[in-house]
């Protein structure tokens, strides 16, 4: 479905506020309060610890800065994701592909959506980290791919220098990545236009500044017990993840599908291949929401990993169908892609959040396999695509907003019980508001005994912590503090 260029600008614009107010709402989860706790900015932004951490300097920063500054982590939430939208606009010119993508990042996986969309700390070094990648990809396609030959002005040129630098703060692997990337692009430029080497040279140069500022940082060269090396480190983890997103692997295997069917006449290989993924598709919904089913959770793993495989393995071999610059681009995508998770093989800890960079770029590259097939949904699919996205958005927002009311309710009685010291007359009991919809946000401690938060606040170690059912004291306002402590005495004995 193609559109005029103003209503693909109103779109991304639309994606833009959603997330922004769908940040605003999830806030800060209790993990974010190692950083940004009740210290001054400027003391966290030149502490010991913020230097001899990690290199992770930008993401960190911004998560700090945005503990401060809620508004402005709402705004690079909202940038972030809309420039990740308005990529897909640029590769593909469909609008039908701009919405599903943003449907896509909105059925993720839970654990990537919680140690992501739904954990600001993760957000800034694992989705922002993205951007540098298809800023590269879409420069690529503009100065050496496109049909004309396009220029780099000066600015511009020191825009993208200062992004790869500044990119290369907030996941290690992506800034690996980004490295690999210009080097492979200077070479790649002298076989497909000389004249346009000196760009990649300029990327490459701030590529490998930021990477080993980077790298310098203390936290990687002695044990802090946060990172640890070792063949196959976190290779269980991975496959575990790759499993997890069998809807990505049956849309990436739809996509590969329509495009073998689209430019060849092997109908029986497409065919095939439709079959296996939706038979993996129905057998892994099956072992994720009926447990009992061990041996098939066990076969739809494997499958899973075979779809994937397949898919991949089968594009690549009909690279002769793709012209040039959708052989680059595809290649591109799928590389950086897997980029971004091979360094786990070697290092750990690996959790969800570390899947989201390939989850997106893989997402991208399946609808970009659709563009380039030329291959036009109805009007109808469209419409009714857009209804299923208003609808499941608004819900997040409404499961969002119950998060919000929580988390206000929560810091009110918190803050009550912290200045008149109730849990000294109270037997040391100590209330919080229980936060809902935990697939939505993460954190890996109880909340009745969680250090970040009791740091934050000077709670007793010795206290014990109470739960409240969050929807008891929905009703009654976070101004009205002493309310919501007799409330939670009355409820929780």
């Amino acid at each position: 479905m193609k559109l005029k260029q103003w209503n693909y600008k109103i779109f991304t614009s639309l994606v833009f506020v959603y997330f922004v107010v769908l940040s605003l709402l999830l806030g800060y989860n209790a993990d974010d309060y190692w950083w940004g706790g009740n210290k001054s900015l400027y003391s966290y932004l030149t502490s010991p610890r913020f230097f001899n951490y990690d290199g992770r300097y930008v993401g960190d920063g911004l998560a700090i800065i945005g503990m401060h500054y809620p508004v402005l982590a709402a705004l690079i939430y909202g940038v972030t994701l809309a420039v990740i939208i308005y990529s897909v606009y640029s590769l593909t010119h469909r609008f039908d592909l701009m919405l599903a993508t943003f449907v896509a990042i909105l059925i993720m996986p839970k654990g990537i959506f919680a140690q992501t969309l739904g954990w600001k700390a993760g957000f800034f070094n694992y989705a922002l980290s993205i951007v540098p990648i298809l800023i590269l990809l879409l420069v690529t396609k503009y100065i050496l791919l496109d049909s004309k030959t396009n220029n780099l002005s000066f600015l511009s040129l020191i825009g993208v220098c200062a992004i790869l630098f500044f990119g290369s703060f907030m996941s290690e692997p992506i800034t690996l990545t980004l490295l690999i990337d210009t080097v492979v692009l200077i070479f790649v430029s002298k076989f497909l236009n000389s004249k346009r080497v000196k760009e990649f040279v300029c990327f490459f140069a701030s590529s490998l500044l930021g990477t080993i500022c980077m790298f310098a940082n203390r936290g990687y060269w002695k044990d802090t017990g946060v990172h640890k090396y070792g063949l196959g480190a976190s290779i269980p983890q991975i496959l575990l993840q790759l499993r997890l997103e069998y809807i990505l692997i049956f849309i990436l295997g739809l996509c590969v599908a329509a495009f073998i069917l689209k430019r060849s006449k092997k109908q029986r290989l497409a065919y095939t291949l439709i079959v296996l993924n939706a038979i993996t598709f129905v057998l892994a919904i099956v072992s994720e929401k009926i447990v009992l089913f061990n041996k098939i959770s066990s076969l739809s793993s494997y499958l899973v990993l075979l779809c994937l495989g397949i898919s991949i393995l089968v594009f690549f071999c009909n690279y002769r169908l793709l012209n040039k610059n959708e052989f680059w681009i595809s290649l591109f995508l799928v590389l950086n892609a897997c980029a971004s998770i091979i360094p786990y093989i070697v290092v750990s800890p690996f959790g969800p959040r570390c899947m989201l960079c390939f989850y997106i770029l893989m997402v991208i590259f399946s609808f970009y396999l659709l563009a380039i097939s030329n291959l036009l949904v109805e009007k109808w699919f469209t419409i009714l695509i857009a209804s299923l996205a208003v609808l499941y958005s608004s819900f997040l927002l409404f499961k969002a907003n119950q998060i919000n009311i929580a988390k206000t309710r929560n810091s009110a009685l918190i803050e009550y019980q912290v200045k008149n010291k109730t849990y000294a007359v109270n037997n040391n009991k100590f209330y919080y508001v229980q936060i809902p919809n935990t697939d939505m946000w993460w954190n890996p401690r109880l909340q009745t005994h969680d250090d970040p938060i009791m740091s934050y606040y000077k709670i007793p170690t010795t206290t014990v912590g109470k739960l409240v059912p969050w929807y008891e004291v929905k009703d009654i306002p976070s101004n009205q503090e002493e309310k919501l402590y007799k409330k939670a005495k009355e409820i929780v004995k």
